[in-house]
């Protein structure tokens, strides 16, 4: 593309037109992530969460499909919003910012508009935006700072390991990762096959013959990489006679549990 003989003014032209595009793309993209959302698609494709969808299959970076998702479910709630995205008078962080501060102080639909307007006012910073949607929602500053050093190699694996855990913000990570790791008390019983639940000794027996990572397969062949919040399925439901014993049970994580059982529903076993 050769711009150099453009004149000025078809120049700044051709940038408006543009913009326009660019902003008309947000929208249709926001919609986009909206109905994988709500198909959860990307549990069918073996991921288990949408920010690892994007991060991974979608290719954007951590911070970015974090925004995205941010952003689509403001607008899933807000709809009047969309327009303002697609007219260029919202942006992409402020969208962002909008999910997370109203979502925090559980604001009800009147509540999200009011602040949407809010912010429409005048063109600020992220940081001022912030304070002023803060206000409005009479919100506190909860946030301690925590300065943590370390070297590349460490903060390589820290990157890998917030992929892991479908988590783009360190501190949500962090509080993952924490509970994750501190074991809640069970009570043992004695296990038998028409035990609902698996047991202590059968659920680490399982666990460790899935390498303690979700046994879900996608479509496309591709498992999942969540290692977290794992539980121990039925093949055959117990509820349709399934026994709890070692052949019948699976590892998947929360989500794909779920989804498992809607996809039986969806097919009208039960």
């Amino acid at each position: 593309m050769n711009l150099k003989n453009l004149k000025n003014e078809v120049l700044v032209q051709n940038t408006k037109n543009l913009i326009k595009e660019e902003n008309r793309i947000l929208a249709n993209v926001l919609a986009h992530f909206q109905e994988i959302e709500t198909r959860k698609l990307y549990l069918e494709l073996g991921y288990g969460s949408l920010f690892l969808f994007a991060v991974k299959e979608l290719g954007y970076k951590e911070a970015s499909a974090q925004r995205r998702i941010e952003a689509m479910r403001f607008l899933k709630k807000t709809p009047e919003a969309r327009p303002m995205v697609e007219k260029g008078e919202l942006n992409l962080s402020n969208l962002s910012l909008l999910e997370r501060v109203s979502r925090e102080a559980q604001a009800t639909h009147a509540q999200s508009v009011a602040a949407l307007n809010l912010i429409q006012e005048e063109q600020t910073s992220v940081a001022e935006v912030e304070n002023k949607l803060r206000g409005y929602f009479k919100l506190e500053s909860k946030k301690r700072v925590v300065k943590i050093e370390m070297d590349e190699e460490t903060y390589q694996l820290w990157l890998a390991t917030k992929a892991k855990l479908g988590e783009a913000k360190d501190a949500s990570a962090i509080k993952k990762l924490c509970e994750s790791q501190v074991e809640r008390p069970q009570k043992k019983v004695r296990q038998a096959a028409t035990t609902r639940t698996a047991g202590v000794v059968l659920r680490r027996e399982l666990l460790k013959q899935a390498g303690h990572q979700c046994q879900y397969v996608g479509q496309n062949g591709r498992r999942c990489e969540n290692r977290h919040f794992l539980q121990a399925d039925h093949k055959v439901p117990y509820f349709l006679g399934g026994k709890t014993v070692p052949q019948n049970m699976r590892v998947l994580c929360q989500q794909h549990n779920v989804h498992a059982y809607q996809k039986l529903k969806e097919e009208k076993i039960f």
